[in-house]
Formats: C-alpha cells, sequence, structure tokens
C-alpha cells in the first residue's frame, strides 16, 4: 500500500501524463528513481520467490520500455 500511495503521491510538477497536477512535488530524477525502484523492485520479487524465468521475461520487457521510452525517461530528469 505504501509503494501506491508514492506512486500515485510524488510526483514532477507539470508532468504532461499526469494533467499537470501532483500531491507532493518531486524533483523529476526523484520521480524516475521511484519508477526504476518499483519497476525493478518487481523484478527482484520474482528472482527472490523463485520464479527466475519470470524475473528474466519481466526484465527483458523493462530494459526494453526503457530503451523504447527515452523521451518520457528523459523528461524528468531534465526537470
Amino acid at each position: 500500500m505504501a509503494v501506491g500511495w508514492a506512486w500515485g503521491s510524488f510526483a514532477v510538477p507539470d508532468d504532461p501524463s499526469r494533467s499537470g497536477e501532483s500531491d507532493i512535488h518531486t524533483p523529476g530524477p526523484v520521480r524516475l528513481l521511484l519508477e526504476l525502484t518499483v519497476f525493478f523492485g518487481a523484478v527482484a520479487a520474482l528472482n527472490f520467490a523463485g520464479l527466475r524465468r519470470a524475473a528474466r521475461r519481466l526484465l527483458v520487457i523493462m530494459v526494453g520500455y526503457q530503451v523504447l521510452a527515452y523521451d518520457r525517461i528523459g523528461w524528468p530528469v531534465s526537470r
């Protein structure tokens, strides 16, 4: 629940993907770190649960997403 709360509350002001609103104004690099922690934390959780094949697949998907969404990734870093 805490992760869901943080995901929804910590946002970069004027983020076009979030209608420009934020509950807790957060610098872009901090928000990007939160996103990466959540996404790659899921990979780690699958790995520690013994679901290594699923963890590897999710890792490939997440890395692919990060590469394809380079403009979305670059936006928070510039804020």
